[in-house]
């Protein structure tokens, strides 16, 4: 993703689009402690 620039991926099942997969997910996932996941992570302020 990073080679090609993409930051977000459609997910789809069978035909039907079912959601979206971004850059900061994955970083969230493999490297919780990575600035990215941090970033990704962050709730906003209520």
């Amino acid at each position: 993703m990073r080679s090609k620039a993409i930051r977000r991926l459609p997910v789809v099942e069978g035909n039907r689009p079912v959601g979206i997969l971004s850059i900061g997910d994955l970083a969230i996932e493999r490297e919780e402690t990575s600035a990215l996941a941090d970033i990704s992570a962050a709730k906003p302020n209520q």
